[in-house]
């Protein structure tokens, strides 16, 4: 009996000193990986700011395309406007007659199409854009989610590693 004594003291060092170095492991495995974790935040947070300035950027473009657009559909209907009433008056017809005046809101109402159109199309380029960082940003959220996950199984799975080799030793 006084034999066991001393077996089972060197046992339980021998197992303080094993999980105190597994212990040791863990944590630096821990610091890496929470190490990893903010470093992809860190990236996707960049990325997630670059894609918002893109986009800001593309907004702006969309935008002083469309008051350029709208500049050049008015001096458009300008001289239609005029070039049809110099052929009205060049025919002797009046500016004030009926048929005229319908020909001229013809002018008028195809170039608020165009318009309407043009205004349309704006509005789903933006969307689009606003639907691109909106994806990016679930994208990024699933990523971390994944990686944080993937962590914890790895540490479940060598804590239960290491319960393992500490029991084989007895």
């Amino acid at each position: 009996m006084a034999s066991i004594v001393p077996v089972a003291l060197q046992a339980l060092t021998l197992f303080e000193t094993a999980s105190s170095i597994a212990n040791v492991f863990d944590n630096s495995e821990q610091r890496k990986q929470d190490q990893s974790l903010q470093q992809l935040q860190q990236q996707q947070s960049l990325q997630q700011q670059q894609a918002a300035q893109n986009a800001a950027l593309s907004k702006q473009e969309i935008q002083a395309k469309a008051v350029e657009v709208e500049k050049e559909r008015r001096n458009a209907l300008k001289r239609a406007v005029a070039r049809q009433r110099a052929k009205f008056g060049s025919s002797g017809v009046a500016n004030g007659d009926g048929s005229s005046e319908a020909v001229l809101l013809g002018l008028f109402d195809e170039s608020d199409e165009k318009r309407q159109s043009r205004e349309k199309l704006d509005q789903l380029r933006n969307q689009s854009l606003e639907q691109n960082l909106l994806q990016q940003k679930s994208v990024n959220t699933l990523k971390r989610t994944q990686l944080a996950e993937q962590q914890k199984l790895s540490n479940s799975s060598s804590t239960l590693d290491d319960v393992s080799a500490l029991l084989s030793v007895f």
